[in-house]
C-alpha cells in the first residue's frame, strides 16, 4: 500500500510494497511511481489519475507492471482511489497494490503450452495420415506382386507363411487362400490358419 501526492511522490510506502518492488521504504520515498511504471503503461495510470482528480470517478482499478529494483517488471493490480481536503482540493491517493506475477507467468506457460500440445496433435494427425496412405500403398502393392515385404526382403506370400509364421504348407497354398490372406492384409484383419 502508498500514499501518493498529486505529482506521483511517494509519500508513505508498507514494508510489503517495498520488499515487492526490492527497495527499502526510505529508498522508495525518494522515488515517484512514474519511474516505476512500465513506459507502455504509464499513459493509462495517468488518465485514470486525472479522471479522479477531477472528480469524474471515485476510484479505479488497473492492471500495469511496475519495475523491480533489479530491473526486471512485475505484473501488478491497483486499486487507487483519492482523499480530498475539507474544500475538495486533492490530497493524496490511496493506492493499494496487488502482485498477481505468478497468475500471469501461469497463463504465459499455459497458452505456450496448450499452443505448444496443439502442434504435437497437429503433427502426430498429420503423420498418422501419411502411415496410413503408405500402409494403403503397401498393401496394394502387396496384392498386385503377390508378396510381402519382411524386413529389407521381400517374400512371396508361400514363403512369408513357412519363414515367418512357420506354418506347414506341404502341397503349397491355393490361389483362393492366397487371395484371402491378400484379402485379409488389404483390410488389416488377421486371416484365418488355413486348413493345410
Amino acid at each position: 500500500m502508498a500514499l501518493l501526492a498529486v505529482d506521483g511522490r511517494f509519500l508513505r510506502v508498507n514494508a510489503s510494497l517495498a520488499e515487492l518492488l526490492g527497495y527499502t521504504e526510505e529508498e522508495l520515498l525518494a522515488l515517484d511511481f512514474q519511474r516505476l511504471t512500465h513506459p507502455d503503461d504509464l499513459a493509462a495510470m495517468l488518465a485514470n489519475l486525472g479522471q479522479l482528480i477531477r472528480g469524474e470517478v471515485e476510484s479505479f482499478q488497473l492492471e500495469k507492471r511496475c519495475r523491480h529494483r533489479e530491473g526486471h517488471y512485475l505484473s501488478v493490480f491497483h486499486v487507487v482511489t483519492l482523499a480530498r481536503e475539507i474544500d475538495h482540493r486533492p490530497r493524496f491517493f490511496v493506492d493499494q497494490v496487488i502482485d498477481i506475477t505468478p497468475l500471469r507467468q501461469a497463463e504465459q506457460r499455459a497458452v505456450a503450452e496448450a499452443g505448444a500440445k496443439q502442434r504435437l496433435y497437429e503433427e502426430l494427425a498429420r503423420s498418422n495420415a501419411e502411415i496410413h496412405q503408405l500402409q494403403t500403398q503397401l498393401l496394394t502393392i502387396c496384392a498386385w506382386t503377390k508378396r510381402i515385404r519382411a524386413g529389407e526382403q521381400w517374400q512371396t506370400i508361400e514363403d512369408f507363411l513357412t519363414t515367418r509364421l512357420r506354418f506347414k504348407v506341404t502341397h503349397g497354398i491355393s490361389d483362393e487362400a492366397r487371395d484371402e490372406f491378400v484379402s485379409h492384409l488389404e483390410k488389416g484383419t488377421a486371416p484365418r490358419k488355413p486348413d493345410l
